[in-house]
């Protein structure tokens, strides 16, 4: 039986979660309920209030008048001189009752006196309301109760105990009314207005959702066809004029079809680099095959340069898919969140063990706590990778790497890589940055290492800075945008 409610629930979480009409649908349900729970409290007091302003004060008069016609009798007992002026009182079961007891020394009661109204029955207390009201101790004032009366309906009492002049001992006095009878024509009308307040309070809720449904959701509605026009083709962006809550969701929107557009236009260029580069290995074959002179030395030179361009624009285009264009220094990049300094510390091993047979340099970290990098572990890896190897490669005998936070102005931290090496000109820095440059001939490559990283850090909406450092040697800074 557990398992139905549950899943119920699970439905309905779900039906909210997908559904925004639902959810009007149902805030204007509980709105209904409230109203409903609250015309009842308010029904409930109004009766509550009707008790005390209507039947309180009339019982309390007819006991007032009960304990001032009460006298002793010729042999010493209890007697009224005049019964309560009210014809209802000597009416069988008429709604309207009164009872007189005596209390004994021990606290024991006897009815002396009743109503004619009550016929041959009396009114009756439970046990312990009525020790309460007798005890020697109890306070000498009128209480109100609610009990049964002889018919079974609801009785309004008022009880007091007093003591009687030449009479010994004391007296119990109760005069009850049914307040049916009194509080029937109110309660009917009250009970009509209700209904009716109920029914046009419903109706105004319905009405109200329905508008909210139909028109209050419409823009909902407009941008989901706008989007679906720019699906088809139809038109280039989201340009309709909808409300400032869902503005900055169409901007996003603009935001992302741009960023795709340049998507798009980068694999292009991607691709045509590769065709570019692959077009001298190519011909080397082609020219080799022809002439029948073609060796193995030039034949495994000229596939690894192709494998490499390969490989490299392969990963170029990955990274084009996967990072934010227009995302900026503030933006959330979605679901990439990456470590940086525990990356950095791995990369410096790594280099460690590749240069140690090769020259002894110290390649050092400094960092006063971790940063994280909002993109992926590879792209981040494949820059500082970049600019920490070339570092290591031309670097005499030192390399510093630091890792710098963000500042709070504009959310990017920054990696600095330093070396003791020559250095670059400022010629020979626009000359790194260009496309297909390279400073040193004698390496082998075909010099598109640091144009492909810029891009890379463009892509990220970062940014990369040259400089002289104060080793004498290269300053790379590499900034890039971090998560809070």
């Amino acid at each position: 039986m557990s398992e139905q409610p549950k899943g119920v629930i699970e439905r309905f979480q779900r039906l909210m979660r997908r559904s925004l009409a639902a959810r009007l649908v149902t805030i204007a349900i509980v709105s209904v309920i409230g109203l409903v729970a609250a015309g009842w409290i308010a029904h409930e007091q109004f009766n509550r209030q009707l008790l005390r302003l209507l039947i309180d004060p009339e019982i309390s008069t007819v006991a007032d008048n009960l304990i001032g016609n009460a006298a002793p009798g010729p042999e010493g007992e209890l007697t009224l001189r005049d019964l309560p002026y009210d014809p209802r009182y000597v009416q069988p079961l008429s709604g309207r009752y009164f009872q007189i007891a005596s209390i004994g020394a021990r606290g024991n009661v006897e009815v002396r006196i009743i109503s004619p109204s009550l016929f041959d029955v009396a009114i009756a207390l439970d046990p312990k309301t009525l020790r309460d009201l007798v005890a020697p101790d109890a306070p000498a004032t009128r209480t109100f109760l609610d009990i049964p009366g002889p018919d079974e309906e609801p009785l309004r009492v008022v009880a007091q105990v007093v003591e009687i002049p030449n009479l010994q001992g004391r007296y119990l006095f109760l005069v009850g009314v049914a307040p049916k009878a009194i509080l029937a024509p109110a309660a009917n009308l009250v009970g009509v207005a209700f209904a009716v307040f109920v029914a046009f309070c419903t109706l105004m809720v319905a009405a109200v959702t329905v508008l909210q449904v139909r028109i209050g959701l419409e823009p909902l509605s407009a941008l989901r066809r706008d989007i679906a026009d720019v699906r088809r083709g139809q038109s280039e962006q989201l340009s309709g004029e909808y409300p400032a809550e869902l503005q900055p969701v169409a901007q996003e929107l603009n935001s992302l079809l741009a960023h795709n557009r340049e998507v798009v236009e980068r694999a292009r260029r991607h691709v045509g680099n590769l065709a570019h580069a692959l077009k001298t290995p190519i011909a080397v074959l082609k020219n080799a095959a022809a002439e029948n002179k073609a060796n193995d030395g030039v034949l495994r030179q000229s596939v690894e340069e192709m494998e490499g361009f390969v490989e490299r624009q392969l990963r170029r285009a990955r990274v084009a898919a996967r990072a934010e264009a227009h995302a900026g220094a503030q933006a959330q990049t979605i679901g990439y969140r990456t470590p940086v300094l525990h990356n950095l510390e791995d990369l410096v091993f790594m280099m460690e063990q590749k240069y140690d047979h090769q020259k002894a340099i110290d390649i050092s970290i400094e960092a006063e706590n971790d940063v994280t990098f909002r993109g992926e572990r590879e792209d981040l890896l494949e820059m500082a990778a970049n600019l920490i190897d070339n570092a290591c490669k031309y670097g005499k005998s030192q390399v510093v790497v630091r890792l710098l936070p963000p500042f709070e102005s504009d959310g990017m931290m920054e990696i600095v890589v330093e070396d003791d090496g020559p250095g670059l000109s400022d010629e020979e820095l626009a000359r790194a940055m260009a496309r297909g440059a390279r400073l040193d001939e004698a390496a082998p490559g075909q010099g598109l290492g640091l144009s492909i990283l810029k891009e890379t850090v463009d892509l990220y909406a970062g940014e990369l800075l040259f400089e002289r450092g104060q080793l004498g040697g290269l300053k790379a800074r590499l900034r890039l945008p971090a998560t809070d």
